[in-house]
């Protein structure tokens, strides 16, 4: 059933749930402030600003311009909602396309719909396009379980509609390029294979052609094919930079490719016209083994264009554009001391299509700038069953706004790259922190567990960044800075929704705190 237009969400004035409110999340470790229950939030330089807790599921977010009208787009387990954030600090509700909308035949609605992990729009035709993954609404293996893409209308954003839905092989995430004329949808491969192996049968990006949205094409053609040193692997999630190239994330490191234009291929020598569904490798590749133990990047960005101001600053050893900044995801570590960190890389040298020629016995690794993890800083959980990984980032100003699910999300000086700083934290009470979103002066962060949050930097953070201070410890963080809070949410409950966020993903296996050795 629909929801009418004009419900107002829970408001920072109203205190929603027992949240905090302005302010007082902004004190320092170890009482920035109070919350649900009475507990403590480990927070620093970080106000909250807002709460939404009708949207617990929350997994990812964007944002559509309406004239004068600001309008936020949330994916989660329920499905899409839209709300009204031209008032940042009062979220306001307008639509909600629910899981029976978008159930299919032979789906059970009382599941969660799964996972589009990163929601895209088109801002020009107003179009919102959402990944399905195998597992959404129950399905079980040995059952048939449609992945792909559904197409929704937000001409209105207050009457969502529902256009098509495009079966394909995969349905984890998806993502524009040339400008929404393709999509790239990337993700566990569930096409029938003889491999054995369905990470390895997975390494390949979908291409859907959707200048017709009512009637997509996808191609019966392949990009990022042999992506994890000339082995075929697991594709993740794409990012467009500012100069358009799209960037491929998965097991093996992020390469990035032309879509348009005339370039030289590096790969044959000759010039020739780049296309989404034949396009030209530009650079890229793999973090050594010891800063990326499991070669499993999630996600990346290229500051370049428009978007330089936003990254580390350049400099004559790193001019601009030569940097990629990416995450590892993995759960080896509970403190994230030697796997899923962020890891800032040099593209110099991966120019010359090196990454696409590299077998096993010829391996080709990027030049590791900066790493920065949790790991031994202020506000971190301690282990052993602690989920630390990196996750989602977000970059604005030179600061990174940083996900690492039960470690909440960080927010990181990069203006040296080699050196990345925490200035700011905020870890509620049961966090299980997803993606970050800077949004006209503030962040909006997707949790899986406490739905969306509205959040601000104090001044105290701009300060840390400026003068380049870190709020963190080395070797020496007290039981203030570090420890848990009094009461924590029920740990079932979070190794629920990350065992299941981990099983019906599409990454590579790695051993995680808590005994099984599957995971995406």
């Amino acid at each position: 059933m629909r929801v009418l237009a004009g419900v107002v969400t829970a408001s920072l004035l109203a205190v929603a749930g027992g949240l905090v409110g302005p302010g007082t999340a902004s004190a320092s470790v170890p009482e920035p402030g109070r919350q649900a229950g009475g507990l403590a939030a480990a927070a620093r330089n970080v106000e909250l600003r807002a709460a939404i807790p009708e949207t617990e599921g929350a997994v990812s977010i964007n944002f559509l311009q309406y004239r004068h009208r600001d309008v936020m787009f949330l994916s989660g387990t329920f499905g899409l909602k839209t709300y009204d954030v031209t008032d940042a600090d009062r979220p306001r509700l307008l639509d909600h396309l629910t899981k029976p909308e978008l159930a299919l035949p032979g789906d059970d609605p009382e599941q969660r719909f799964w996972e589009n992990e990163d929601v895209t729009v088109d801002p020009n035709r107003k179009l919102v396009f959402l990944a399905r993954e195998r597992s959404a609404f129950g399905r079980q293996p040995g059952n048939e379980r449609p992945t792909g893409v559904y197409f929704v209308s937000a001409a209105d954003p207050e009457r969502l509609e529902l256009l098509s839905f495009q079966p394909m092989g995969t349905g984890h995430i998806t993502t524009c390029v040339n400008d929404c004329s393709y999509l790239w949808t990337t993700g566990y491969d569930g096409t029938p294979s003889t491999d054995p192996d369905t990470y390895r049968r997975s390494g390949k990006v979908f291409v859907t052609d959707i200048r017709d949205p009512r009637e997509p094409v996808t191609l019966a053609t392949y990009v990022d094919l042999n992506r994890n040193q000339g082995e075929t692997h697991m594709t993740h999630d794409v990012q467009v930079d500012a100069a358009g190239i799209a960037w491929v994330a998965g097991t093996g490191g992020t390469r990035g490719y032309h879509t348009r234009g005339w370039h030289r291929d590096p790969l044959s020598g000759q010039v020739r016209e780049a296309t989404a569904y034949d396009p030209i490798p530009y650079a890229g590749g793999a973090a050594p083994k010891l800063d990326m133990p499991t070669s499993f990047s999630h996600n990346s960005f290229r500051p370049v264009g428009r978007t330089l101001k936003d990254g580390p600053k350049p400099s004559r050893e790193h001019p601009a554009g030569s940097l990629l900044l990416h995450t590892e995801e993995a759960f080896g570590s509970a403190t994230c001391e030697d796997q899923g960190r962020f890891v800032i890389s040099s593209l110099e040298g991966s120019t010359d299509g090196e990454s696409w020629r590299a077998t096993p016995e010829r391996p080709f690794h990027l030049k590791t700038v900066g790493v920065w993890s949790p790991d031994d800083q202020e506000g971190t959980l301690p282990g052993p069953d602690t989920f630390c990984s990196a996750h989602y980032f977000d970059v604005h100003q030179r600061i990174v706004a940083y996900s690492w699910y039960e470690q909440g999300t960080r927010f990181l000086d990069i203006t040296d790259p080699a050196h990345p700083i925490q200035v700011a934290y905020w870890r509620p009470e049961g966090a299980v922190s997803f993606a970050p979103y800077w949004h006209r002066g503030r962040v909006f962060v997707a949790d899986l567990a406490r739905g969306v949050e509205v959040v601000k930097l104090t001044t105290a953070a701009y300060e840390a960044q400026a003068t380049h201070t870190n709020v963190g410890c080395s070797k020496t963080c007290s039981a203030a800075g570090s420890a848990a809070p009094s009461k924590r949410r029920s740990r079932i409950a979070i190794l629920d929704s990350l065992v299941d966020h981990t099983n019906d993903s599409a990454c590579s296996a790695w051993p995680r705190p808590w005994g099984s050795t599957r995971s995406w």
